[in-house]
């Protein structure tokens, strides 16, 4: 008789053991918490102007980040006529750049410039920027610089 109180003594302990290692693993230990992701002002003073050699946009960056930085310029074409005030504009990528290629020839180092040259003095264009960083973070689309021939 001892030994089965001993062994159901022992029985008990295990089964004490198993419940309160389930109790302490199971539930809601909190909300995750996603990674803090760097949030990158948008360009807010894109302009554009027709010259000799196409359409020379110019900008500046909002702020200064160490890392590399890449521009993605965005075009929209539309036939003048046939355009829809107000209505949303298809922006694709027209061209993808390092700052460096963009600020060649500029004094000050936040100024930025593109020359498009693949224009026709019949459409009109629309024209948006955004930067990216190395990590793969990407500003919001910059304001819209819009391009209309008469």
């Amino acid at each position: 008789m001892k030994k089965h109180l001993e062994l159901s003594a022992a029985v008990l302990v295990v089964l004490i053991c198993l419940l309160s290692a389930m109790i302490v693993s199971c539930g809601k230990k909190g909300n995750p918490v996603p990674r803090q992701q760097i949030k990158l002002q948008m360009i807010k003073n894109l302009r554009g102007e027709i010259t000799k050699e196409g359409v020379l946009l110019s900008w500046t960056l909002p702020e200064k980040a160490k890392s590399n930085k890449m521009v993605k310029i965005l075009r929209s074409v539309t036939i003048p006529g046939e355009d829809c005030p107000g209505c949303p504009q298809k922006f694709v990528l027209l061209t993808e750049k390092d700052e460096a290629y963009l600020q060649s020839g500029m004094k000050d180092p936040g100024q930025y410039r593109y020359l498009d040259r693949d224009i026709d003095t019949g459409r009109n264009y629309g024209y948006r920027v955004v930067w990216c960083i190395s990590s793969g973070t990407c500003s919001p689309e910059s304001n819209t610089a819009e391009i209309r021939f008469k």
